[in-house]
């Protein structure tokens, strides 16, 4: 298991490599995709909610670049419920409080072609 320094090294090499993400091959993004789901179950797991809804979108959208939509929906899916969970610890309100733009998010998953039962 990765420490906590470790974990965020980690991160912050893979928000670098973010700005790449056009130029990267298929093999490329398919390793990019492997990292980051080794690294994601770590940020759950300290309860680093809001980069592991950031390391989600990042894979998201790597997953959509793979022409993967269920994974990438998916991804999305994890991306939302940690950003509601890091919202709920940041403020103190409930879970279910935090749940809100639904029209927003429409965007965002059409934007990935996600259908709502993918999503749900």
């Amino acid at each position: 298991m990765l420490n906590l320094v470790q974990r965020y090294v980690a991160a912050a090499l893979l928000f670098g490599c973010a700005g790449l993400a056009p130029a990267l091959s298929s093999d490329a993004d398919r390793r990019l995709s492997d990292t980051l789901e080794q690294v994601l179950p770590s940020l759950v797991s300290s309860g680093d909610y809001r980069s592991a809804s950031k390391l989600s979108f990042q894979l998201a959208t790597v997953r959509s670049r793979m022409n993967e939509p269920a994974a990438a929906c998916s991804a999305l899916s994890q991306s939302l419920a940690q950003y509601r969970t890091a919202l709920s610890k940041e403020t103190g309100e409930p879970v279910y409080a935090a749940a809100s733009n639904e029209d927003g998010m429409q965007e965002i998953r059409s934007k990935f072609g996600c259908t709502v039962a993918q999503f749900g």
